[in-house]
């Protein structure tokens, strides 16, 4: 990351939290302007005016950080869902038809998935848990074989295909509520593979979870070290600026 990407980070990550205040402030707001809490005329257009300055200041905000990152388009790329709340919520004048000012509070409505926004550094670690090692993959067989298994639970013991889900569910996840249980052998033996199955899920989650953590530890190691590393060489050259200096001024007093 260059020198400029770390000063567009630092001021980033130091308006964060108040670009998070804004985006939960915009729960009252929209719903007082949207008759949603009050149908007051006064308290509705003093909300329409906050929102458009909640608005301008998530444009401010844009328009700061991709100015100051050295890669607009990558930052514009990540940052795709602000973007398309500046572009589509802008604050306009009021419409004349009432068509129009049905489309305008939908618009100022997708407002709300600003609200998404300060979740995404807890959303971003669970989905690169999910996906390390394919573990997506090894979820979505699970998720299909316990839907299956319940399917065919219902079928074997005559039950409910509902409460064969249910059963399957709480088998896997070896809680076994015990109001339901198989009564017959095959019924048994799919019980049996299903707290195996479970079993392995748990076993292969926290080994992806501990995976996670540990490469991230190393990562943030290896960061360091790195600019430990540049700290180093930059005092070796100023060091190395010096003796020469220092050779220089040799030089010269031997000359004289």
């Amino acid at each position: 990351m260059s020198s400029k990407d770390e000063i567009a980070k630092r001021i980033e990550n130091k308006i964060e939290k108040p670009m998070i205040i804004l985006s939960l402030l915009i729960i009252p707001v929209l719903s007082v302007e949207l008759g949603i809490i009050t149908t007051n005329p006064s308290y509705m257009y003093l909300a329409s005016k906050i929102d458009d300055l909640i608005w301008l200041m998530f444009l401010l905000e844009y328009l700061l950080l991709v100015s100051l990152y050295s890669n607009k388009i990558e930052y514009t790329r990540k940052n795709w869902l602000n973007v398309l709340i500046i572009v589509v919520s802008p604050p306009v004048l009021s419409p004349p038809d009432l068509a129009s000012v049905r489309t305008l509070r939908f618009l100022r409505a997708l407002r709300f998935l600003r609200i998404l926004i300060p979740f995404k550094r807890g959303i971003i670690p669970i989905y690169e848990i999910f996906t390390k090692n394919s573990f997506h993959h090894v979820t979505f067989i699970t998720v299909l074989f316990i839907l299956i298994s319940g399917i065919i639970f219902g079928q074997i013991e005559h039950e409910d295909i509902f409460d064969g889900v249910w059963w399957a569910i709480t088998t896997v996840t070896t809680v076994g509520y015990g109001d339901l249980y198989p009564h017959t052998t095959y019924g048994r033996i799919y019980a049996i593979s299903l707290m195996l199955i479970g079993i392995a899920f748990a076993s292969l989650l926290t080994a992806n979870i501990a995976s996670y953590f540990v490469s991230k530890d190393k990562c943030d190691d290896t960061k360091n070290t790195i600019a430990e590393n540049e700290l180093i060489l930059k005092k070796l050259d100023d060091l190395a600026l010096k003796i020469d200096e220092l050779d220089e001024k040799i030089t010269c007093m031997k000359k004289t």
